[in-house]
């Protein structure tokens, strides 16, 4: 069975910048169907997966992601005629009736054309049909079942809680599933208008930040502030109550398709509470309530999860969606000891929704994938002759090695020499976490080095921190985990060791955390090799890793962007499809 799925509505930004130019015209909107992309399975296998904005090179595209359906068809020879289903990953299909119904009112004005022309499967179905010019059969899947089946294929467990948690799913925001060897059952789904995910993102827009894009700059801002000074405010604007409840009052302000699209009236009721204008306050209070929203979400990711954990009796947490990325969050609930294991995989935002549309008619239909362990290495490899073909067009240098193993240790003995490099090698990462084949690398000894990289490299704040790789061997030597305890995919913080933070600096953030990847040889063999080699130069096999990109733009894909970034960032190194290039 060949299944492509896709992560997308139809055209969304273009007719909502036609209808409602005013609200589209701000620097952060809210709109839904970002982050496409596609994922091909083949009988249970995952053949390819990639995000849409490697390819337009627009940060959390919101294109219909052909480009990236085209790239899953090529890697394995396909064309669309080929395919049993192509799968959506939005169920807007049942909701038809409820966008006529309010299409009735003069305030309601425009709500079922943009069901009929952006969420509608008809038109998804005619938007591919008139792409590829073939009819193949397009299966709509409800979203938050989405999430849920992208992270149960890598799941080491199969019985656990399951919590998907983000801003908006079709009609939802939070839905809570009970897995057993077999069965996934839903036990409750949370209205919009109780969504942590919304409200966090709504403030990350107060604040001045983009809205489904900035949310982790809150995370990390929240580090510096004070969580009391807002306290009160955000006890009352997050309600929790029996039973696993939430209330959230803001989100209930909104009347009418455009107030409810735009979330207008729940950003003015925002603004008033606290009082001030968040976008023009000084850093020290945007860091303040940054910490208060923070501690209170996760006050509130606790309430739903002890509520469903006694209702379940689960011993074990999945997790996805959006909120899934506030690592800092669920890092409280793993210290907490709630849980024996919790499970993060490597794409928890909508992008990861094209993977779960495909794995979860995989599963309807007998197929279940299963992936455990497995890393994520699913789009374009760089090509040596491509390199050596760019290379005479660009003021550099290109020094091939004999072979992979020659690469890895001339690039461990960089970062040993304190050189910052990039690794651009092998089949690029699905997902936002550069997992060692798209990544930027340093020694994570030298404290110079998180400055250098986020201020003159990455061009970005100097107060984010960085996320440290370490093999899985030693990890515990230098992070609060226990022996052999794994996180691939960099999803998950924990406390760096304090005998470790001092010689750690530039991956210790300021509360003395870190979000780890731990590496293993089985899964990811050529980066388990570069840090082995690291550590027997420098005696810790650990390093700086964040992605190889600029800040907003995505990750790099081509080689020819794999070179123009070198360039642009002045780092010392870049190694590619086993060449080492340097200026000329």
């Amino acid at each position: 069975m060949r299944i492509l799925g896709i992560a997308g509505l139809c055209d969304v930004e273009s007719f909502l910048t036609r209808q409602y130019p005013d609200e589209m015209s701000a620097p952060s909107k809210i709109v839904q169907g970002m982050d496409a992309a596609a994922t091909l399975i083949c009988d249970g296998e995952v053949v390819a997966a990639v995000s849409q904005e490697r390819f337009d090179r627009v940060k959390k595209s919101g294109a219909f992601p052909f480009a990236a359906m085209d790239y899953c068809l090529n890697a394995a020879g396909l064309k669309p005629e080929h395919l049993d289903a192509i799968c959506g990953n939005f169920s807007y299909g049942r909701l038809q009736s409820m966008y006529q119904l309010s299409d009735r009112t003069s305030s309601n004005s425009g709500a079922y054309q943009y069901w009929e022309s952006c969420l509608a499967p008809a038109a998804l179905q005619d938007k591919i049909t008139g792409h590829y010019g073939a009819q193949v059969a397009f299966e709509p899947m409800d979203h938050h079942d989405c999430h849920l089946h992208s992270h149960l294929a890598s799941a080491p467990f199969d019985n656990c809680l399951a919590i998907v948690m983000d801003a908006a799913g079709e009609t939802g925001s939070t839905s809570i599933y009970h897995v057993t060897p077999g069965e996934q059952r839903r036990l409750h789904r949370y209205p919009i208008n109780q969504s942590l995910g919304m409200f966090y993102s709504l403030i990350t827009q107060y604040l001045g930040f983009q809205f489904n894009e900035d949310e982790y700059k809150i995370m990390g801002l929240a580090a510096l502030g004070d969580a009391k000074r807002y306290a009160a405010y955000f006890e009352d604007a997050i309600r929790l109550l029996p039973n696993g409840g939430i209330e959230i009052p803001a989100l209930t302000a909104n009347q009418g398709f455009v107030d409810s699209l735009f979330c207008l009236s729940s950003s003015r009721v925002i603004e008033q509470g606290l009082g001030f204008d968040g976008k023009a306050c000084s850093m020290e209070q945007r860091a303040d309530v940054s910490a208060a929203l923070q501690h209170r979400f996760t006050q509130a990711l606790f309430h739903v999860c002890a509520y469903y954990k006694n209702e379940t009796g689960a011993t074990n947490l999945l997790m996805s969606g959006g909120c899934a990325e506030n690592c800092s969050a669920i890092g409280e609930v793993r210290k907490s000891q709630m849980f024996d294991q919790i499970h993060i995989a490597f794409a928890s935002g909508d992008e990861g929704t094209a993977f779960g549309a495909a794995a979860a008619y995989s599963y309807r239909n007998g197929q279940p994938v299963r992936i455990p362990g497995q890393m994520p290495f699913y789009g374009p490899a760089p090509d040596l002759k491509v390199v050596h073909e760019l290379a005479s067009r660009y003021p550099v240098t290109v020094h091939e090695f004999l072979d992979e193993a020659a690469m890895l240790k001339a690039a461990a003995d960089d970062v040993a020499d304190d050189k910052i490099i990039a690794i651009c090698h092998g089949r690029m990462e699905y997902g936002a976490r550069a997992l060692g084949n798209r990544s930027l690398l340093a020694n994570p000894a030298n404290g110079a080095n998180k400055d250098r990289v986020n201020e003159k490299i990455k061009k970005r704040q100097n107060y984010r921190p960085f996320a440290p790789a370490v093999l899985l061997e030693d990890a515990h030597r230098y992070f609060d985990l226990h022996v052999g305890e794994a996180y691939p995919y960099m999803t998950m913080l924990t406390d760096v060791r304090p005998t470790m933070r001092a010689k750690l600096p530039a991956i210790t953030h300021i509360d003395g955390t870190a979000r780890v990847q731990t590496v293993e040889r089985q899964h990811n063999p050529a980066f388990y090799e570069l840090l082995w080699y690291l550590k027997r130069r420098t005696d810790m096999g650990v390093v700086l890793n964040t992605s190889y990109n600029v800040n907003h733009q995505p990750i790099v894909c081509s080689e020819q962007e794999g070179i123009e970034t070198f360039l642009e960032m002045g780092i010392d190194a870049l190694y590619m499809a086993n060449a080492r290039i340097v200026r000329a």
